[in-house]
């Protein structure tokens, strides 16, 4: 690849050019003294030289210069080209002392950046000279003081580019890193930028390449290392992206290919080596094609990648890389199997001596060979390697290979055992002992040397370093297997190492084997409860058929030898697994089935009855087969399976001794499914068809529970009384159950005082009854029929008391407040409310926790307790937004609001019930909606309601009032000759205060109409005819006014006075005296 030099050159050449033309042109002087005239000369002389680049003149020329004229203005131009010229001369300790001199004299010189920037580019000639480190940082020092101190300078980014190559060169990787992206960062010109990208890629990938080459790494090295490549093909991406055309663009693509190749990402990086590789006259295009090879075989497409590795040679025939792709090509044919190719391949550079790959080629090789069947040839093959690179550090892996064709061939196995276990002695930490260990214990177990087999093993494991060895899981399971030979088996260690197999590598193809060794182990220990615990559990997860027999053997032995009767379940499977064609297998499935159902194991009791009806079409177990699945499907919820299942056992064997069963079991799943109807027809002809058997009494008690499902309560007591006369009779609990479901019959019937006596009766036979909450709860139902409220509450209250945990607690506690509540007695509120909160505690049931919300919020409101209302309330409305009591929780919201005088609180609740078309109290909703907006005095709002209401609503008992609403509305929007017929409309409807209201009313609009006759006519009648103090009172305080508009003030202090009189502690007595004051003073009478 490029050399590091190429991009400090090119800079330093253009810079040198442009100094020689700018520091070569004479400085005219407007007027010279003679002294400057004379210098003018000498200048004229040394310039003469360094043009003709006769430098060492130059140089002499220049000296003499500085002694002759030291106080001349062109000084600072002849010790830098003084600085030139020793440059040029490769005197760079001259070079740099004349340009730091030249600073340290003239700090203000016009041409300072380009002096300091020679004294970075001297400096740098120094360090390459010396090649240290150190020569190369003080260089990179110089050069970044230019655009440190000359920050505007033309030679600012070529500085930060040439600070940058030279910390590169002292291997300062990461603030050569640094000032690489900070000369990007000054815009270098598209002629630099190339190389400033070319340099910082390189040095990204070069710092990563250095931590990924460290012999110990730790995570933190690996994710930064990472991180550099990932910015590297950042870098390199730039560069490609602005610079395709570069003539580094191909040397760029294969290093963004290694990077990426390096982060594991060879997908993305094939292509670009691909790309590398077919352009015409790359140097490097021999590389890029392997790497592609490389980047396919990582994605294991092996045929590709190997035919890409053979191309190499073709193309690249004076290749370095030639035996590489080789050997590359070899492995990847050896990966497919093409064993054949992979010799031809790997033969040819084994057999070239001067391979540096030739121990790599010999290995595979080797390991090829043996794959042909050829394991002869391929120890010769090692043998003449080990020959030939015995101090290749592949020694080791030739030497383990060898031991494995060895082992490749039966009659060399104990050769190959000591080989083994030689080498894993010899190389300890090589990467290939945990396979040599492994392959020592495989061996000398075979050859029949279990103690070493196991000393082989337990290094293995003892080995920290291998704690995460693929073949960890192996070793377990051959030192396991070391421990069960020889004179003195070790059963409890062969023990831990199975059971070490087992709990590291549970899904390990040596599991099921090890399960069984294990049982082993415990029972030629003689642990034979442990054996049997363990063979139990581990023996339905054996799939192979003769591990199955083993472990079924064990299992037997270890019952027998304890002297138990052996355990069904596992004796069965054992008895299957070890002989499944057996000729009454039919029968070991139907036991097996049979008690894997007792023992609640469903599923695969209906997996092992299956098996037996489909293999076994004869079998003799076919009808209890079937019964036995159907009661599984029956118990697993399948009512229809179920049922059917039954139907083949009772029509396919009718004289089976499980026909009554399967016919009883009809029923109880047709019952199970809630088909009550078919349920009784077939427990009626399990009564008719096998009166005699022992299954018919539980068919009468389950008929029963059917009869009463379909509301046949007469006929339901009579089966249930037939059932209870049952010789012999049904135990107590039974009885006592038909008892309670013959009591909710007599309920049905409307019988309740003996279905009272029957529940009583119950209870006290039978004190912890399975359904006590139930009858306690039908009892307290029966109790409130007959009107027997505080027997009811009693019976509420035991439910809850002793029955906590019922799912009827809540429902109970409900019912107790609801009849509190209708005692009629105001002080028991806060009893009921109690019930309420008692029930929320433990309701379960959404509709009852809504009824327990609304009521407690009622018994709130009823208390007077409004804002308490409102919160129950506002939970049940967030809780249940579609619920049943949501309208009625509503308007109970809107009326505790309403009472409270929040009226804009209260509107809300009562828009929502309005809004909803299904509420039944949308006309009180109106109502009261309408009365809100008028005290908001949103007078269009009110009318909306009140007109609604009138319309759909024309028997609402509030009506009149309602219409007054209206006529107030209209009239405050002053639509008063549509407000005076509502008004009229409501003084025909009714007598009561809203009359007297709308008369007032149309008073009121006669007198804003001036019309003040009609006006008192209104007034007074509102007076007279009403017996409502306050409209009397305001109709004469009216009526007086407008006497007094018609200047008729002797009615007008009639009128005034009769407010005053009989009003007096109204307002509108003050109201009166106040207007009486207005009124001139009456004249006196005449005598």
């Amino acid at each position: 690849m490029r050399g590091r030099g190429e991009g400090r050159q090119m800079a330093a050449k253009l810079v040198c050019g442009l100094l020689a033309v700018l520091l070569l042109v004479s400085s005219g002087l407007a007027q010279e003294t003679d002294a400057e005239k004379a210098a003018t000369r000498d200048y004229v002389v040394a310039q003469g030289f360094q043009k003709k680049r006769l430098y060492a003149n130059a140089v002499t020329h220049w000296k003499t210069f500085l002694t002759a004229h030291p106080k001349s203005v062109r000084v600072p131009a002849v010790r830098l080209n003084l600085a030139v010229c020793q440059l040029q001369l490769k005197k760079y300790p001259e070079s740099v002392a004349t340009l730091k001199q030249l600073l340290k004299l003239h700090p203000q010189y016009k041409l300072a950046d380009r002096v300091q920037f020679n004294l970075g580019l001297a400096t740098e000639r120094l360090a390459g000279a010396s090649g240290k480190a150190t020569d190369f940082e003080a260089a990179a020092v110089e050069y970044g003081r230019v655009a440190e101190r000359f920050p505007k300078s033309p030679f600012a980014i070529q500085g930060r580019f040439l600070q940058a190559e030279c910390l590169f060169s002292a291997e300062k990787l990461q603030p050569a890193i640094a000032a690489y992206v900070s000369a990007l960062a000054l815009k270098p010109p598209a002629s630099l930028e190339p190389d400033i990208l070319y340099g910082l890629g390189t040095a990204q990938e070069r710092q990563a390449y250095e931590l990924m080459t460290k012999e110990i790494k730790t995570a933190v090295e690996i994710k930064t290392a990472l991180e550099k490549y990932a910015e590297a093909v950042v870098t390199y991406q730039r560069f490609l992206k602005t610079h395709a055309k570069h003539p580094d663009a191909t040397e760029i693509t294969l290093r963004l290919g290694l990077c990426l190749f390096r982060q594991k990402k060879y997908a993305e990086s094939q292509p670009l080596f691909a790309r590398a590789a077919a352009v015409a006259n790359f140097a490097q295009a021999d590389l890029a094609l392997l790497q592609q090879g490389h980047a396919m075989r990582q994605q294991q497409k092996l045929a590709e990648a190997a035919a890409v590795f053979e191309s190499l040679p073709q193309k690249f025939a004076k290749s370095v890389f030639v035996a590489e792709s080789r050997v590359a090509a070899g492995k990847c044919r050896f990966g497919i199997k093409e064993y054949a190719k992979a010799q031809q391949l790997l033969a040819l550079v084994a057999a070239d001596p001067k391979a540096v790959e030739g121990a790599e080629a010999s290995a595979w090789l080797g390991r090829t060979l043996v794959k042909l069947k050829k394991p002869a040839d391929a120890v010769a093959v090692y043998d003449k390697a080990i020959a030939a690179h015995a101090k290749s550090p592949r020694l080791p892996e030739l030497m383990h290979f060898r031991n494995e064709a060895l082992y490749a061939q039966p009659a060399k196995r104990v050769e190959s055992a000591a080989g083994f276990l030689a080498f894993s002695g010899k190389y300890p930490d090589h990467e290939l002992t945990a396979s040599a260990l492994y392959m020592s214990a495989l061996s000398h177990l075979q050859i029949e040397k279990p103690v070493l087999s196991l000393s082989s093993a337990e290094k293995f494991l003892g080995n920290a370093k291998l704690a995460k060895h693929e073949l960890r899981p192996e070793v377990f399971y051959v030192g396991g297997q070391a421990c069960l030979l020889g004179e003195k088996p070790d059963w409890a260690k062969g023990e831990t190492l199975f059971r070490g197999l087992i709990a590291g590598f549970p899904k390990h193809q040596h599991v099921p084997a090890a399960t069984v060794r294990i049982g082993y182990c415990l029972y030629r220990a003689k642990k034979y409860d442990p054996a049997v615990a363990h063979l139990t559990a581990g023996i339905p997860g054996l799939a192979d058929v003769s591990l199955k027999a083993e472990a079924g053997l064990l299992l037997g032995r270890s019952h027998q030898a304890a002297k138990r009767s052996p355990q069904a379940i596992a004796a069965f499977r054992a008895a299957l697994a070890a002989a499944p064609k057996w000729e009454r297998a039919d029968e070991l499935l139907y036991v097996l089935g049979a008690a894997l159902k007792d023992d609640g194991k469903l599923t695969e009791a209906s997996v092992e009855l299956t098996k037996l009806q489909s293999q076994f079409a004869k079998s003799g177990f076919r009808d209890r087969t079937l019964y036995e699945l159907g009661d599984i499907a029956r118990l697993q919820k399948k009512s229809d399976p179920a049922v059917a299942l039954f139907r083949q056992v009772v029509t396919g064997f009718p004289e089976s001794d499980v026909a009554p069963l399967a016919q009883f079991g009809m029923g109880a799943a047709l019952y199970e499914k809630a088909d009550f109807k078919a349920a009784a027809a077939s427990l009626k002809q399990l009564v008719d068809k096998y009166p005699k058997h022992v299954i018919v009494a539980q068919g009468r008690r389950l008929q029963g529970s059917c009869l009463r499902e379909l509301k046949d309560f007469a006929a339901a007591v009579g089966v249930l009384q037939a059932y209870l006369a049952t010789k012999p009779a049904p135990s107590a609990e039974l009885a006592a159950d038909a008892r309670f479901e013959l009591a909710l019959c007599q309920v049905g019937l409307k019988q309740h005082k003996p279905a009272i006596t029957i529940f009583n009766a119950v209870l006290q036979a039978q004190p912890k009854f399975a359904q006590k909450d139930n009858l306690l709860y039908e009892l307290a139902f029966a109790y409130q029929a007959t009107d027997q409220l505080p027997q009811a509450l009693a019976s509420y209250r035991r439910l809850v008391a002793e029955v906590p945990t019922s799912p009827l607690v809540a429902e109970s506690w409900f019912r107790i407040g609801q009849a509190v509540e209708k005692s009629g007695d105001q002080k028991l509120l806060p009893e009921a409310e109690k019930a309420y909160i008692a029930g929320l505690k433990t309701v379960k049931k959404p509709a009852v926790r809504e009824s327990l919300l609304y009521q407690l919020g009622w018994v709130q409101y009823r208390q007077e307790r409004y804002p308490e209302a409102i919160a129950q309330l506002g939970v049940l409305l967030k809780e249940f937004p579609k619920g049943d009591q949501r309208g009625e929780a509503l308007l109970l919201c809107g009326e505790c609001q309403y009472l409270a005088k929040n009226w804009k609180e209260a509107v809300v609740h009562f828009e929502q019930v309005v809004g909803d078309p299904k509420a039944t109290e949308r006309a009180r909703a109106l109502y009261r909606a309408g009365t809100c907006h008028l005290n908001l005095k949103k007078w269009p709002q009110a009318q909306q309601r009140f007109e609604a209401l009138v319309k759909d609503f024309a028997k609402y008992p509030q009506l009149p009032a309602a219409r007054y609403g209206l006529g107030l509305a209209l009239q405050k929007q002053n639509q008063l000759d549509r407000a005076v017929p509502v008004f009229e409309q409501v003084t025909k409807e009714t007598n009561t205060e809203a009359a007297a209201k709308a008369r007032f009313m149309i008073g009121e609009i006669a007198f804003s109409r001036k019309q003040y006759k009609v006006a008192y006519e209104n007034f007074l009648v509102a007076a007279f005819k009403y017996p409502y103090e306050e409209w009397q009172a305001k109709g004469y305080l009216e009526a007086g006014r407008c006497f007094k508009e018609l200047k008729d003030n002797d009615k007008a202090r009639e009128m005034l006075g009769t407010v005053i009189k009989k009003f007096p502690k109204r307002p509108e007595a003050k109201s009166a005296t106040q207007v009486l004051t207005t009124l001139p003073k009456p004249k006196p009478k005449s005598k």
